[in-house]
């Protein structure tokens, strides 16, 4: 029997359009989009920034440099955070789920996103349980992170199902025995929770 239904954010709660922040960065920075592009597009500093392994005023200083020394901190966090907004047509199932199951957020993000999400939307205060990884020093796909995600919940792996528009991390709650939706655009979240047995 489900007992806890684990979220992640981008691509199922929250849209995320990058360029967005790349277009404010450039008119910001008066930069090419091409060259604020690129900055962004670091894997590893975004995977420190997500892993909490650099502060935001760092990641603004590391930006900045890139882009000719042209970026203010209050400049950056406004264009970072234009990348996301709410997914209207997943998140209202938050609240329709919150009497009978424990809900989570299981999110690889960074300090300035998770805060910014939290703040603005208060459809997110019916989650139970917020897992980030800039907070907990570790994300997904990794063992440890689902891990901490069930101790939260406080069930066992068989009572959760994880939704993830990301195949890797859908398959690696799998391999704990988490039944698990990979979401894709398109699909309904109503009806994906409906074929696990959750009715909303």
């Amino acid at each position: 029997m489900l007992q806890a239904v684990i979220f992640d954010l981008g691509g199922v709660l929250i849209n995320v359009d990058p360029e967005r922040t790349v277009q404010h960065l450039a008119q910001a920075t008066g930069q090419p989009l091409a060259a604020c592009a690129n900055v962004l597009a670091d894997p590893l500093l975004r995977r420190e920034f997500q892993l909490g392994q650099i502060s935001s005023q760092d990641m603004v200083r590391h930006l900045s440099a890139k882009l000719e020394g042209g970026l203010h901190f209050a400049q950056f966090v406004d264009a970072w955070n234009r990348m996301v907004e709410e997914n209207r047509q997943t998140t209202w199932v938050l609240e329709r789920l919150r009497a009978r199951y424990t809900l989570l957020v299981l999110t690889n993000t960074n300090p300035l996103h998770d805060a910014y999400i939290r703040e603005t939307w208060p459809v997110f205060q019916h989650v139970h349980h917020w897992i980030a990884s800039c907070q907990v020093g570790c994300c997904k796909p990794e063992t440890q992170i689902f891990q901490l995600a069930l101790r939260r919940a406080q069930v066992p792996a068989h009572a959760a199902v994880f939704i993830d528009d990301t195949k890797e991390h859908t398959e690696a709650a799998r391999r704990l025995g988490i039944q698990a939706i990979h979401f894709a655009p398109g699909l309904s979240l109503e009806k994906e929770l409906a074929a696990v047995g959750l009715h909303v």
